[in-house]
């Protein structure tokens, strides 16, 4: 694979990624499409990051610039489907996440998708069985030389200016997990997110915010923290617990807004931007909630994205979580009768009169807000080259994963699915990569 030399940047300097007391948005399975990710980056976070995708599925995608949304479109010529959505706008605030299990793979997908992301992370640290038995995600924990193999290849091959940076799991044990991010360090990430959970750990049993406070230290680079982080309430219970566990130099040091702060660099938020993407409002009083759900389904209506995708996650922002309780009613219909209309809706305009937004359907092209907008509506004429049937056969076997989110997706891909392909519900609780 060859370097890439940046015209812009041939000294090779890059500013180091906004870091110090940052907030941004973890990746998710279905959630971190584009809408979420600009609500998030409206609403004040730092960073986004991209739901994971397969190495093999960008590889073989072609970047399209969509006039009829303003988007920057990577679509997979077999499927037809848009594999990866973003805007220049988050240019700069977007991380693209690839499952990986291959140095030269991870480079050719980071390459591919480069010019329009600030930077890459490697995800190794999916527990799910389809990116594990596929060498990815927290199979890299146990493989520590293959992940060190990725991320020198990718900083290796990637301009100066794209960062690498990788997001793991807590080890077996506390000097095994800080062992495994200075190799992360030595071999080119320069940033850690630790998500502060074991690999066999599920969602519902508890983060250990503890254990952050024990592995900051281990390496240079700026570390993260991910795990439970639902509400701003938790957000300063955090800190505070930073505070009391790392001594710090004066008793006026209270986050990493101060230079002098000894702990993590900053957190990174899951669940809690799901069900409220307000909750990135640090200074500002949140808007209401209805609000916020109107505000996303605007974004996804600007993003081309599909009515299935937008019903998805709004279904988890209507139902809340742990901390997160949405009114009793929307719009004077009662939660329950509401979430259950959604649901039942069939497309884009359904949605928006749901929510009571204006939606005028002869506005927008054929098949948009749909999975066949680059199948059989205006997409296809975007489209660079539609491959044969024999050009299909030979690209490489990569998961039917979709930006706009199907529905179904084959094989899981967002949880790094190995080569087989299996049909699969996509699942009802997001899952965090």
């Amino acid at each position: 694979i060859p370097t890439v030399q940046n015209a812009d940047n041939p000294a090779g300097e890059c500013a180091p990624l906004p870091l110090r007391n940052a907030e941004v948005l973890a990746p998710m399975v279905r959630a971190c499409t584009s809408p979420l990710r600009w609500e998030a980056l409206r609403y004040g976070a730092d960073l986004v990051w991209g739901e994971e995708i397969i190495d093999r599925k960008i590889i073989g995608a072609q970047r399209v610039e969509n006039p009829d949304f303003g988007t920057i479109d990577y679509v997979s010529p077999r499927e037809q489907v848009t594999v990866f959505s973003t805007k220049p706008f988050e240019r700069n605030k977007v991380i693209f996440q690839i499952g990986t299990a291959d140095g030269q793979l991870a480079s050719q997908a980071a390459l591919t998708i480069q010019k329009d992301v600030r930077g890459v992370d490697v995800n190794m640290g999916c527990p799910k069985s389809f990116s594990v038995k596929g060498g990815m995600g927290a199979a890299l924990l146990e493989k520590p030389e293959v992940a060190s193999d990725i991320l020198k290849t990718l900083r290796r091959n990637l301009p100066s200016t794209s960062s690498v940076t990788c997001k793991i799991r807590m080890l077996a044990t506390t000097e095994k997990t800080r062992e495994f991010m200075r190799i992360c360090e030595a071999s080119g990430a320069e940033a850690i997110t630790v998500h502060v959970r074991l690999r066999d750990e599920r969602p519902a049993e508890p983060a250990h915010w503890q254990e952050i406070a024990k592995l900051w230290d281990a390496v240079k680079v700026p570390v993260l923290a991910n795990g439970d982080f639902f509400t701003r309430r938790q957000i300063d219970e955090f800190w505070k617990t930073m505070r009391t566990s790392i001594p710090q130099d004066s008793e006026e040091i209270l986050n990493p807004s101060n230079s002098l702060w000894r702990g993590p660099s900053g957190i990174m938020i899951a669940r809690g931007a799901l069900w409220n993407p307000s909750i990135f409002c640090k200074t500002s009083e949140p808007p209401g909630f209805e609000d916020v759900v109107r505000k996303y389904t605007e974004a996804a209506v600007s993003a081309n994205c599909s009515y299935q995708n937008t019903k998805w996650v709004l279904s988890q922002m209507l139902a809340g979580g742990i901390g997160v309780t949405p009114p009793s009613s929307f719009g004077g219909v009662q939660m329950k009768l509401f979430n259950r209309q959604t649901s039942a809706t069939k497309s884009m305009a359904g949605i928006c009169g749901m929510v009571k937004l204006d939606f005028e359907a002869s506005k927008w092209p054929k098949g948009a807000h749909t999975t066949g907008y680059y199948k059989v509506g205006a997409g296809a004429a975007l489209l660079p080259k539609v491959a044969t049937d024999e050009e299909a056969k030979s690209a490489p076997m990569a998961e039917a994963q979709t930006e706009t989110g199907s529905g179904k997706r084959e094989n899981e891909a967002e949880d790094g699915g190995p080569a087989k392909r299996t049909r699969l519900s996509a699942p009802d609780e997001p899952i965090e990569t």
